[in-house]
């Protein structure tokens, strides 16, 4: 009985240190509706991004999936880092491709936390 309250004390304690995504000037439904930027809704939305970045620093992957959806690319890095990389401009999978397409990478720690945030 000692260990469950235990254990519940400590998962309701990591539960209140979770940082809850802000993002309400982000508007998930129509990023997620142009996967790759293929229908330029994405490059629309350059100053929400900007407007939300802040705020994705520090969240948990899961968190980052509820905002910009299933990542256009994920790679993997050293160390067991993780990149989310989401296409702004059309990217090569689109009928019609920028030159040089602007792309979101997200890159995550090895617990899963968002730890940096860039547009390139």
């Amino acid at each position: 009985m000692r260990n469950w309250l235990l254990l519940s004390i400590l998962f309701i304690s990591f539960s209140a240190c979770t940082k809850k995504a802000n993002t309400d000037a982000f508007d998930t439904e129509t990023w997620v509706a142009d996967p790759d930027g293929c229908q330029l809704k994405r490059t629309e939305m350059i100053d929400q991004i900007y407007e939300v970045k802040q705020e994705v620093l520090g969240l948990h992957q899961k968190s980052i999936l509820k905002v910009f959806g299933k990542p256009d690319e994920e790679e993997l890095y050293e160390r067991s880092q993780t990149y989310f990389i989401y296409a702004i401009d059309p990217s090569g999978d689109c009928e019609t491709s920028a030159d040089d397409p602007r792309k979101l990478y997200i890159r995550f720690t090895a617990l899963g936390i968002a730890n940096e945030v860039n547009i390139k």
